[in-house]
């Protein structure tokens, strides 16, 4: 039987009426021309004392956050405010970073402007429907002819607990015994001349890439298991991964995909109801983000950086590079194509076309450091796409990523168990878009799209009479 767990929340804008009209307002607009009011005046003071390009960046983000919200009835799941109000923060975090960083031009806050505007835009056309079908809104996931199947989500926990027992005995086997997994060996994994890196292709897939599963197995149990000690049990397997590897990708999907299907489940997604729930999970990201990168090497070195130093580096940082990689692109000349690396890489091996990867070109996977004045890495979403196909390109892309969010969302809401699932995996691009790219990760949406083929469309149907 289909569950109707997915909460539309259209009846946002008419409680936050009546809350308005209960405190004496006329309209809720009045409290918000006020807050704008203020915002601004602080603006325009602060430019006059400090004159820069950083501020422009904040209150525009700021800005068209708030247009967004609007726009999507006061729903703080609608992508468009996601996308933008998580950008303002990052803005904001940069504008009052403690510690020292490069200022940033004009042609970066226009880039950053004009992508807000632009993600925004697909957003806005997400709700217009691609194919009529009778099938559209029915939340056929679980529908009528496909009924609630437990053994699929047996069959899906029993895969994990498999996948995570064999991850432990790996790392069991490169640490030499049970007894030598203490912290030192743990640091020693994730720093230069890991153990890791003179493994073979077996140890190597399973440590980096097994994850995945376990955290594709908990969204299907957040999504339909009303056991809860199923989904206890593998949060757990899920939080063993990153506990002996650092990767902060795996940690981003799953708490990006977890939090959308939390907002999900709310009837009233107001930020005046969400607000505190988002501060929290805002928070425990950011400290655990920080607290990860104490075990690079840059962290472990004499006179490195702290944890909170770190963290504003992971924050403020990105907006920075990306500020260099504009205004020096010969320091990247050279560089391969990044945004489709992952589909010309395996055919330039399969000898179809000359493409020389990042790896040929540069000797590591890694992107070229630069100095902000503290070295980075990473350079947002935007660096690969605008490096590729220049301002407009850039542009146009980011206009489709909205529109393909857009499109998931309100499919999402509407009942489609379809769009509930890829909605919450590409929440994490989307979240996430301030710090790196994972709109082209081509190769992971494969793996989301066979998983959610062998599940929702193969395994449920598959019925054992025991």
């Amino acid at each position: 039987m289909r569950q109707d767990w997915v909460q539309p929340g259209p009846q946002n804008l008419v409680e936050v009426t009546t809350y308005f009209e209960r405190h004496g307002c006329n309209s809720p607009i009045l409290s918000e021309a006020v807050g704008i009011a203020v915002v601004s005046i602080f603006f325009l003071a602060w430019e006059t004392i400090c004159p820069s390009a950083a501020p422009i960046l904040l209150f525009g983000l700021l800005a068209v956050s708030y247009i967004n919200y609007l726009l999507g009835r006061r729903d703080v799941l609608y992508p468009a405010f996601i996308y933008t109000a998580i950008w303002a923060l990052v803005a904001a975090a940069y504008n009052f970073c403690p510690i020292k960083i490069d200022p940033i031009g004009w042609k970066t806050v226009a880039l950053l402007l004009a992508g807000a505007v632009s993600f925004s835009v697909g957003s806005s056309f997400g709700n217009r429907s691609l194919i009529r079908s009778k099938l559209g809104d029915r939340g056929d996931m679980e529908g009528t002819k496909i009924h609630d199947n437990s053994q699929a989500r047996n069959a899906l926990l029993g895969c994990t607990l498999l996948i995570t027992l064999l991850f432990l005995i790996v790392i069991i086997r490169i640490a030499g015994g049970i007894f030598s997994l203490n912290l030192q060996f743990l640091l020693k994994l994730n720093l230069p001349g890991s153990p890791l890196e003179g493994a073979d292709a077996f140890t190597n897939t399973v440590v980096t890439s097994a994850g995945l599963l376990p955290v594709l197995t908990l969204w299907v149990l957040l999504m339909e298991e009303k056991r809860r000690w199923k989904v206890a049990i593998c949060a757990i397997c899920v939080g063993l991964f990153p506990l002996f590897v650092t990767q902060r990708g795996l940690v981003m999907v799953a708490f990006c995909g977890c939090l959308t299907l939390f907002l999900l489940k709310r009837r009233d997604r107001s930020f005046r109801k969400m607000a505190k729930p988002l501060g929290f999970a805002a928070s425990g990201i950011i400290t655990l983000m920080a607290l990860m990168s104490l075990t690079k090497d840059w962290a472990q070195s004499p006179g490195g950086f702290s944890a909170t130093d770190a963290m504003w580096m992971y924050i403020a940082g990105p907006v920075a590079t990306l500020d260099y990689a504009l205004y020096h692109p010969e320091f990247f000349k050279g560089q391969p194509n990044a945004v489709f690396a992952q589909v010309l890489t395996p055919l330039s091996r399969m000898g179809l076309i000359r493409y020389r990867s990042q790896m040929e070109v540069d000797g590591s996977k890694l992107d070229r450091f630069v100095f902000v004045p503290f070295p980075g890495n990473v350079y947002t979403a935007y660096k690969p796409y605008y490096q590729d196909f220049g301002v407009i390109g850039c542009l146009a892309a980011f206009t489709l990523f909205g529109f393909i969010e857009g499109h998931l969302f309100y499919s999402a809401i509407r009942g489609s168990r379809y769009a509930v699932f890829f909605f919450t995996y590409l929440s994490g691009p989307m979240m996430f878009s301030t710090f790196d790219d994972s709109f082209h990760a081509f190769s992971r949406h494969l793996n989301i799209i066979v998983f959610a083929i062998g599940y929702f469309w193969i395994l449920k149907r598959i019925r054992v009479r025991l």
